[in-house]
């Protein structure tokens, strides 16, 4: 009975997997039937069009704007140096928002303000010069004969910073003599009026009448085009020191500093 019954159940199970249904068998594992047709894996047709993602726009750099007022006139390129004069020592200069006297005051400038300037634009009354203080930042248009543009000294050399100096008067002009160990190697003026500022270069050129070091070069003031010779007698007799003196000479005009 029971091997009949066991033939019996195989018979049924062949039965049932025409039948597409599951069973198990002794060892009870399960046997799976095929899929269906519409479980099959969707294939996609390659002769389709693949939609295309946009490129992302690259935005344009933008361009520094140039100084100055709605870029008037010309830029100076690079912002040159240069410093506010006047005919009387203690004149307030105008700072304009335009390149014109009709425009609206911004503040002012004193004699001998160190400024940039940053552009230029020429006007019927002349040129003027759109302008930023060292100092303050300020930013405006002053008109140009209130600039001297050449008359800002250069910075002082590494050289000059660690000499010592001989401080003296000539004509209207303070004079700063300097020196290391290797003697005098330059003058700057200061005209005290306008503050314009100029230097002279110097090299050793033998000695004087009296046997005293001479040092000689020229410089070129900032109202004028032509260079004018500079010359220096060091009276110590090539040591240089705390109250010992120096005669100069500039453009035929005479005067003495007092090393400090």
């Amino acid at each position: 009975m029971v091997r009949g019954k066991g033939w019996m159940a195989l018979a049924l199970c062949g039965v049932l997997s025409l039948t597409a249904i599951g069973c198990r068998d002794r060892n009870d594992t399960v046997v799976e039937a095929p899929p269906a047709a519409d479980e099959q894996p969707v294939v996609s047709d390659p002769t389709e069009p693949t939609p295309e993602t946009p490129p992302t726009p690259t935005p344009a750099p933008a361009n520094p704007p140039e100084p100055g007022v709605g870029g008037t006139g010309e830029a100076v390129n690079p912002p040159q140096a240069a410093q506010l004069i006047a005919a009387q020592p203690e004149a307030q200069i105008n700072l304009r928002s335009q390149p014109t006297t009709s425009s609206s005051a911004r503040g002012y400038g004193l004699v001998g303000d160190p400024v940039e300037l940053m552009r230029s634009a020429d006007r019927s009354d002349g040129t003027w010069y759109f302008v930023k203080f060292e100092e303050s930042g300020a930013e405006g248009w002053i008109r140009g004969d209130f600039i001297n543009t050449e008359g800002r000294a250069t910075p002082l050399s590494q050289r000059a910073d660690t000499s010592s100096t001989c401080e003296g008067l000539m004509d209207g002009m303070t004079v700063t003599a300097f020196y290391d160990a290797n003697g005098f190697h330059l003058v700057r003026f200061v005209n005290m009026e306008t503050k314009n500022t100029f230097d002279a270069t110097l090299s050793r050129q033998g000695s004087s009448n009296q046997g005293q070091p001479l040092y000689q070069g020229s410089t070129s003031p900032p109202t004028s085009d032509r260079s004018y010779p500079v010359s220096l007698t060091d009276l110590s007799g090539g040591t240089p020191r705390s109250g010992s003196r120096v005669n100069m000479s500039y453009a035929g005009i005479e005067g003495s500093a007092t090393c400090e």
